[in-house]
């Protein structure tokens, strides 16, 4: 996930929200702290799928219009499972529309998912995944093709 942009002052009753340190440093020197005194930065992380729906405009310099946001956002298509259409995708364009007042992409393009002989998601989590390496090991690269 993303770092929390919080940063707290030493003996500071309070917090500073802020993109970077030095604008974090401008709010706690308004506010009455030494500009000596240090500035520490929340080690927390947002949640996964809060950060996720950041992805299609901050992986290209957003909140800056860098050149890579002006040409790649926004997208024309997001190819994705199903599985996390709710919780992936729609926060991705609620946060577009919300951050850029554009949605991110034009078409969703959704496949299945694989599963195991369970007919369970296959899953790292689960441990029910196939080792790709394994199965060049044994069947040779064709079989994966």
């Amino acid at each position: 996930g993303h770092q929390i942009p919080v940063y707290y002052a030493e003996g500071y009753d309070g917090y500073f929200c802020a993109r970077s340190e030095e604008d974090a440093r401008k709010q706690a020197t308004e506010a009455g702290v030494a500009t000596t005194t240090p500035l520490t930065r929340d080690s927390d992380v947002l949640d996964t799928w809060f950060s996720s729906g950041l992805w299609p405009f901050a992986t290209v310099g957003w909140p800056e219009n860098t050149p890579d946001f002006k040409k790649f956002y926004p997208a024309t298509c997001l190819e994705t499972g199903y599985d996390i259409l709710f919780f992936w995708v729609a926060r991705m364009v609620m946060m577009g529309l919300e951050f850029t007042d554009e949605v991110p992409f034009d078409t969703i393009y959704m496949h299945g998912l694989v599963r195991d002989e369970k007919n369970e998601k296959m899953s790292k989590t689960k441990g029910n995944v196939v080792d790709p390496l394994d199965v060049v090991d044994e069947y040779g690269a064709d079989a994966l093709r």
